[in-house]
């Protein structure tokens, strides 16, 4: 599977599936690894809500076996046709099925799935106590919720320049506030285990994992750290919310093309943390 996705640049006009396909290619050596420890059950049937490319849906599917289900589901059949053509193929349509569907109103009956797992996706529901009371819906008693959230903690993609790495993360953090509905995506992040409770799930627990890349990066950590972050991220989006002097700095260190670009240096290495908050719906 090639893990090189596109150029040296990377416009914001690009499709925001783009991104996300870097980012799970990106996140794949411990996502497998996270979903593994997680010990969903062999032949089990689950709920990938807001599957995005359908990536991690595969990987779900791999993990319960020959006799397990997943339905990934998108908001848009256009988005649903996506995580088909990328990866619909590599399974038995029985394993693994997409489908338009909108996570605040299941088209699923009650207690019709063992697990439902939502990747990097809660953040950007507002109506997140619809959302799960929908999940909890459609679980079986007993049945698991997981949700999976990229930068509860912020990572860090600039070693040696935390005071601008900082002022460019509360620049993230303004930036998201209106998408999210006047609380910022990393603020809904941090909450969700108070979500989970208020929504009436039980055992809830988080487990965090510490992804770790150093020079020389692998084409799919490159590819994500530059296009992705550097160039989308931290592009043109953010220029009105920095000083022009943290701009100037952000591009000598972030453009592939400066001579001080951080990637091209031997020493750089980059922390991104990602957590697992995970809970049952009460037997009884």
């Amino acid at each position: 599977m090639s893990h090189t996705h596109g150029a040296a640049t990377a416009g914001a006009s690009e499709p925001f599936t783009k991104s996300l396909e870097r980012m799970n290619y990106f996140q794949e050596p411990e996502a497998r690894v996270l979903i593994a420890d997680l010990g969903l059950g062999p032949g089990s049937t689950g709920l990938d809500a807001g599957c995005g490319v359908g990536l991690y849906a595969l990987w779900l599917a791999e993990a319960i076996g020959l006799r397990g289900r997943v339905i990934g589901i998108e908001p848009t059949a256009e988005r649903a046709d996506a995580a088909r053509e990328l990866v619909g193929k590599r399974l038995d349509p029985g394993r693994l099925e997409f489908r338009e569907g909108d996570a605040t109103a299941l088209d699923l009956p009650d207690a019709s799935c063992d697990w439902v797992w939502c990747g990097d996706v809660l953040h950007h529901i507002l109506d997140t106590e619809k959302a799960l009371g929908e999940f909890r819906r459609v679980l079986r008693p007993g049945g698991r919720i997981v949700v999976k959230e990229s930068q509860v903690l912020s990572a860090m993609f600039l070693p040696g320049h935390p005071a601008l790495e900082r002022r460019i993360q509360l620049a993230e953090i303004e930036r998201t506030l209106e998408e999210g509905g006047g609380r910022s995506f990393q603020e809904r992040r941090q909450t969700t285990l108070a979500s989970l409770r208020a929504a009436g799930f039980a055992d809830i627990a988080t487990r965090s994992y510490l992804l770790e890349r150093r020079a020389p990066l692998t084409a799919a950590a490159r590819d994500y750290i530059q296009l992705t972050v550097f160039d989308r991220n931290w592009g043109e989006r953010l220029r009105p919310l920095l000083t022009p002097a943290d701009w100037a700095l952000r591009s000598e260190l972030c453009d592939a093309s400066s001579p001080r670009h951080v990637l091209a240096s031997a020493d750089y290495y980059c922390l991104y943390p990602i957590t697992v908050f995970t809970a049952r719906v009460p037997a009884h």
